[in-house]
């Protein structure tokens, strides 16, 4: 008798909702003459997914119309359970995208064929889930002018992954990235991030994000600014859009927007021309003219399929950019849950402080709204490395958002990167397995508090061990994979045994 063990080790981050939402449709027609037919949702659910009937049959002429899923919780990657599929078999098909994007790689697994279309009366329940590094899902539905059927019935929702969003890059604006100077910059994005900032569904940037890198600059003197968006890549094809508000919460319409449909370069350069333009427009629109002191947003979102190309904004015009500049060298800033006493360790080290007042510390349950925690003064003059240190004493149950605002005396701050910590309460901190029953192959998802060695122990319903083993485990989320394909039917009790806790759940083999 063989059990075959595979082990995969990842970050857990939870917090989402165990209540179902508003239920998600499927969209019949493009925005803005383009395939996306509604704007990218985030959100960790469970939710539920029609067809665009409902419970009713889908529509006809349905042509490649597509929506994105992505996780709204760092650390966590999109699975889709279907759980009633029925479309015209051979002619009205899905294809469930892996990535952002219209055309993110297709899952080619069963039900769906070598070209990623699932169709008929497949089997239910089967499930796909995202293994890119956006975490998110793409949904592409076709159907032809003929018979209609009953669509599907599926529930969408965050499991843990290996890769997943991170929650701290500049896909999200309150990470975005401050331009100090009018210098060329680089970049690559690896999704949209967890926050979808804006998008209305009916106007540009249509569908919103993709693979978004966010930006903030303030103009040290007034005039005109260009903004030139280079591919490394010339078949890429780059979208922009550019706000102009004091903060992430205030962001309103853009005051320019591109969602060309053409490769190569791009951006505000034009003296004259339009702000705005759709998928048919000119790669190019109209320069701004920027105020100083006003704060401004750019974002740089990438339409094709994400890979290893990147891009170069370069900056023209008579305005020069600027960021505040702090008498500060920030070495670094970490944050640790201490489980033993529940409380999260806050350290940060600074050299060459000049001027320097003091530091707030700031922590968030949703990465958007921040509150102070604690208020620290800071040595002020110094050419030598001084440490801080702070205890969260009360975090919260779930995902924790940590930064670090830092002034001078003469009241110019800036904020630090963001850190992120999961607290793996009681209440959270729970053992799954899906699929469950199983026939085969099942995956196990657990916690641990450190990375050590842990034991799994596998009995049957008599209390017979069947198999005992030791398993490295890492902190946070762990992702076990058991093959139970030799085992009688019946029923088995997994445990595995870290330092801090000791997980069972019950298998049922079919």
């Amino acid at each position: 008798m063989k059990i075959f063990i595979y082990v995969f080790m990842f970050v857990v981050l939870l917090g989402e909702s165990s209540l179902f939402a508003q239920p998600y449709t499927h969209p019949t027609t493009g925005i803005q003459s383009e395939y996306v037919g509604a704007c990218v949702v985030m959100d960790c659910g469970p939710s539920t997914y029609y067809d665009n009937g409902g419970t009713g049959n889908y529509s006809n002429n349905i042509n490649q119309i597509y929506r994105t899923f992505c996780p709204s919780v760092a650390g966590r990657c999109m699975r889709v359970t279907f759980n009633s599929f029925d479309t015209e078999f051979n002619y009205d098909y899905l294809t469930i995208g892996n990535g952002p994007t219209q055309n993110s790689p297709v899952f080619t697994t069963s039900p769906a064929n070598g070209s990623g279309r699932i169709w008929g009366t497949p089997a239910v329940p089967f499930s796909y889930t995202s293994t890119d590094d956006s975490g998110c899902l793409t949904f592409r539905f076709r159907s032809d002018g003929s018979s209609v059927r009953a669509g599907w019935d599926a529930t969408l929702q965050c499991v843990p992954c290996a890769n997943g969003p991170t929650g701290t890059a500049n896909s999200d604006c309150i990470n975005a990235t401050a331009v100090c100077s009018n210098a060329p910059i680089s970049s690559l994005s690896t999704g949209p991030g967890i926050v979808s900032e804006y998008c209305n569904g009916t106007s540009c940037p249509a569908g919103g994000e993709n693979f978004s890198n966010w930006y903030q600059f303030v103009p040290q003197t007034s005039g005109t600014l260009s903004i030139l968006i280079t591919p490394n890549n010339a078949a890429d094809d780059f979208d922009f859009y550019i706000f102009q508000a004091s903060s992430c919460s205030s962001l309103g319409s853009p005051i320019r927007c591109s969602d060309s449909g053409a490769s190569g370069p791009t951006g505000a350069t034009n003296v004259g021309g339009v702000t705005s333009v759709n998928v048919n427009g000119s790669a190019y629109i109209r320069q701004l003219t920027v105020t100083a002191g006003q704060r401004y947003y750019l974002v740089v979102d990438k339409w094709s399929p994400v890979g290893t190309n990147g891009y170069t904004i370069s900056f023209g015009g008579s305005a020069s950019l600027n960021c505040v500049i702090l008498g500060l060298d920030m070495q670094s800033f970490e944050a640790e849950y201490q489980p033993d006493l529940n409380a999260v360790d806050l350290n940060w080290v600074t050299k060459n402080e000049d001027n320097m007042s003091h530091f707030d510390v700031e922590h968030s349950v949703d990465g958007v709204n921040f509150e102070l925690l604690s208020r620290v003064k800071a040595v002020g003059n110094t050419n030598y490395e001084t440490e801080y240190l702070i205890s969260d004493l009360d975090p919260f149950p779930g995902v924790n958002y940590y930064r670090l605002r830092m002034f001078d005396y003469d009241g110019k701050n800036d904020y630090s990167e963001t850190r992120v910590v999961n607290v793996l309460d009681a209440n959270y901190d729970i053992l799954s397995v899906f699929p469950n029953p199983v026939t085969d192959l099942t995956e196990v998802i657990f916690n641990s508090y450190s990375k050590e060695d842990a034991s799994l122990e596998i009995t049957d319903a008599t209390g017979k061990q069947i198999l005992t083993q030791s398993i490295p485990v890492v902190k946070g989320g762990n992702r076990l994979k058991l093959n139970l394909q030799e085992l009688k039917n019946g029923i088995y009790l997994v445990k595995i045994e870290t330092k801090y806790k000791t997980h069972r759940t019950r298998i049922v083999k079919n």
